[in-house]
């Protein structure tokens, strides 16, 4: 699967938003395509969940508390805490994606790392603070 076929893939509102994100990045860094690629494609892993309204917003309420040890247990069932866990870890499952079709280094690394804390980031600092500004402003 391609880079589009991937972005085809998400909902419409997670494109919606990544649109929003790119805008904001190639205004930002209007010569850097990578960056942009990375904006739209930085969601993408939430394709590999079949999730509505209850789950994101249960995702969102609860990544706070999912410790290791936690997300362990929840994987290891079948059901709505698999999937809840699944969907807390997106960001790998989509620089899994990325990775697979052959994306750039940068897009691969930063679907993986856009909600970590900068200080874990192994990415381009320049770069990756401006894609983190941007996906919080276009929410």
């Amino acid at each position: 699967m391609n880079e589009m076929a991937l972005w085809s893939a998400m909902i419409s509102s997670d494109q919606t938003h990544s649109v929003a994100v790119a805008k904001i990045v190639q205004s930002e860094l209007p010569e850097d395509e990578t960056a942009v690629v990375a904006a739209l494609l930085h969601d993408v892993g939430k394709t590999t969940v079949d999730s509505g309204v209850t789950l994101r917003v249960s995702a969102a309420l609860l990544k706070p508390f999912a410790t290791a040890k936690r997300l362990g247990r929840w994987t290891s069932g079948n059901g709505w805490f698999s999937r809840l866990a699944a969907l807390i870890g997106y960001p790998v499952a989509g620089s899994g994606l990325l990775a697979k079709a052959g994306s750039d280094e940068f897009v691969v690394m930063w679907a993986a790392q856009h909600h970590l804390q900068p200080e874990d980031w192994t990415v381009d600092r320049v770069r990756a603070m401006v894609l983190r500004q941007a996906d919080h402003a276009a929410v």
